[in-house]
């Protein structure tokens, strides 16, 4: 009786050291995924100085975009390209026109918007779209705030 009730605690602690320790299966793969794209895209940026989001998972993609806005330093001067709907915003102070690259996250319950220049003509709101720049930071006339955006851009409509 006394084995049993040893080889019963002993399998209980097996049983919940492979159920209730270490990430799931999927969880793992979304890391090993993650890693191995932020991996490819370091090399990519040192090598040709561009940031392509559009060959990124979601995860990386938020990830990278989150990074632009918190390291601005680290991105002035990259090209880089990205796909998201098309968004304008209209400053209301100064009456300025403001266009969009709306990145969903991989959820869909966050965005983040990246500012672009250019000199065509914008499609309807919410236009699947492709934008490639270059990276720059820049102030308005007044204010201390630090923006950023994507200067020299092209844009096209995805389909």
């Amino acid at each position: 009786m006394r084995k049993l009730g040893w080889t019963i605690l002993l399998l209980s602690m097996c049983a919940t050291c492979f159920t209730g320790c270490g990430q799931s299966s999927k969880a793992k793969a979304n890391t090993k995924e993650v890693k191995e794209e932020k991996k490819e895209n370091t090399e990519d940026s040192e090598k040709s100085e561009a940031v392509d989001l559009t060959k990124m998972g979601a995860d990386m993609v938020y990830a990278t975009v989150y990074q632009m806005m918190v390291d601005p330093d680290s991105y002035e001067g990259k090209k880089v390209t990205m796909e998201g709907t098309y968004s304008p915003f209209t400053d209301e102070n100064n009456g300025n026109t403001y266009h969009y690259c709306v990145i969903k996250d991989a959820l869909g319950c966050c965005s983040q918007g990246m500012e672009f220049l250019w000199d065509g003509e914008f499609p309807k709101e919410g236009t699947l779209i492709k934008v490639t720049g270059v990276y720059e930071t820049y102030k308005e006339e007044g204010s201390d705030d630090l923006y950023c955006r994507l200067k020299d851009a092209t844009m096209e409509a995805v389909e």
